[in-house]
């Protein structure tokens, strides 16, 4: 049985062992800028146990009224979001005046691990990573097509897509996640808050880093950017410094065509990922679901419906290791 916890413990925030209404905090699996993710455990009557992802609100990240609200609205967009593609947000708690999000389970690492492991093995191969994205395209899609109960579109933006942000499962499906910093922009105004740039710079359209309106072709520059990286091994706009990255995103022209860093690139695929980084939205793909419907006709065999299969024993061979590092872990920690 846990302890007691007194209100004056979340003052740095939990630790390891401690709970949270129904869930016990397992082991810490991820931890970012404002919030960290920790593997927790449901545990129900009668001896049902379930894992469960939590995240929680790091202490003195930023403003706490500025963060509540955006837990407030990630648990208010993302629990509408119903999609396989998409992981489910079960629950928004609240433990001695901590706030707590309840998420779905992934058994899986992020992409951004994915392309650091695969750089020593001659990188991702094009079909899984082009099965990826088509993947996230069909997650995507159905959260900017998510209407409310009225049938209204919400007109969600997700506003941080990369490569952090797409988990796959050891099953091969993958899952985004992260609806931090989203919003809807049909009940809300499309401009980011004065000062406040929100999202990963690298990944940002030049609209976004502009503060100027926003919609569903923002996402789509990024998922862009992160099936460019996937392609070739490179970002297509990094540069040394933020300053540099920021000038390549909106005024440099000169992007450098996918095939000439990875040859094996067909004409089709490139002219998909170089319409995604259009610095016009207008010239961009409209919806997720256009740009998964060229890709299916760019690499078919990459999109069909078993190769979640390949791209499993692709990451079981891949992070075989790691894989197993985290289930000790979890089963140590049980």
């Amino acid at each position: 049985m846990q302890p007691a916890v007194s209100s004056e413990l979340w003052v740095e925030g939990p630790v390891l062992g401690q709970t949270l209404g129904r869930y016990e905090l397992l082991l810490p699996v991820a931890k970012g800028g404002m919030a960290q993710v920790w593997a927790a455990r449901l545990k129900g009557t009668r001896g049902f146990r379930k894992l469960v992802a939590i995240k929680t609100i790091l202490s003195g990240a930023i403003d706490d009224t500025q963060l509540e609200q955006m837990f407030l609205q990630e648990a208010t967009l993302a629990s509408q979001i119903q999609h396989p593609n998409v992981a489910a947000t079960l629950e928004l708690g609240e433990e001695n005046g901590l706030l707590y999000l309840v998420m779905e389970w992934v058994d899986g690492e992020s992409v951004q691990c994915i392309l650091s492991r695969a750089a020593a093995h001659g990188g991702v191969p094009l079909a899984v990573g082009v099965n990826l994205i088509g993947q996230a395209c069909k997650g995507l899609h159905a959260a900017h097509e998510t209407r409310d109960e009225g049938g209204a579109l919400l007109g969600i933006v997700h506003r941080d897509v990369s490569p952090q942000n797409i988990l796959v499962g050891y099953s091969g499906t993958v899952r985004l996640v992260d609806f931090g910093i989203a919003k809807a922009t049909a009940r809300a105004p499309n401009v980011t808050e004065a000062h406040q740039l929100k999202g990963k710079l690298s990944y940002m359209a030049p609209e976004q880093i502009r503060r100027q309106p926003l919609d569903r072709r923002t996402d789509i520059f990024a998922l862009g950017a992160v099936l460019y990286y996937l392609v070739t091994g490179r970002h297509p706009f990094r540069g040394d410094n933020p300053a540099e990255t920021l000038h390549r995103i909106c005024f440099d022209d000169r992007l450098t065509p996918p095939s000439q860093l990875e040859p094996s690139c067909p004409k089709r695929l490139e002219d998909v990922i170089l319409k995604a980084l259009a610095k016009r939205p207008a010239e961009r793909w409209s919806t997720a679901h256009e740009m998964l419907s060229v890709l299916e006709g760019a690499l078919p065999q990459a999109l069909e419906g078993s190769f979640e299969a390949r791209v499993a024993e692709y990451l079981g061979d891949l992070l075989a290791e790691r894989r197993e590092q985290r289930r000790a872990a979890l089963r140590s920690a049980k």
